[in-house]
């Protein structure tokens, strides 16, 4: 009777240690802080602009983790001006910091409303920022690792 029970316990034992350990793995993992460093405009065209964004990215972790994929959200004085997912493909040391670039091309008449306003104002030589987003990691079990930040940045120069 207890080989029966045994056999029948066991698989719902295992299951539920595998269940609680796949649910723990996020508090395990902190998540990076993610800032906006750079904005630089590389090409522009009548239809289409392309910039460069740059993050600095800082891991508190004690061992590294490998970014697969980024989604991410820049707001510039609380307008939307850039927001997508892309690949990663790069490790971010253990207690260490890495950057990353990631190209957005934008459509002139969807970002022309966002430019013109900080154009009204005159050209600034900065700009409040806020960003959101979420790193995919490359680790088993792990869920994305949510960030946000805010700041300034500074965009006089860069072609804006």
């Amino acid at each position: 009777m207890y080989e029966i029970i045994g056999k029948k316990l066991l698989p719902a034992l295992l299951a539920s240690c595998v269940l609680t350990a796949c649910a723990s793995t996020g508090a395990l993992i902190s998540a990076p802080s993610v800032d906006l460093s750079s904005v630089q405009l590389e090409k522009m065209s009548l239809s289409q602009q392309t910039f460069l964004l740059g993050f600095d990215v800082n891991n508190p972790n004690a061992f590294p983790l490998p970014v697969r994929a980024i989604e991410y959200t820049v707001r510039f004085d609380d307008e939307k001006f850039a927001g997508g997912a892309t690949e990663g493909n790069f490790t971010i040391p253990a207690r260490g910091r890495d950057d990353f670039t990631i190209s957005v091309d934008l459509d002139f008449l969807s970002t022309a409303l966002q430019l013109s306003s900080l154009l009204r104002r005159g050209m600034p030589d900065t700009v409040n920022y806020a960003l959101e987003g979420r790193l995919t990691v490359d680790i088993p079990f792990a869920r994305p690792l949510s960030f946000s930040s805010s700041g300034v940045i500074d965009v006089q120069g860069k072609g804006f």
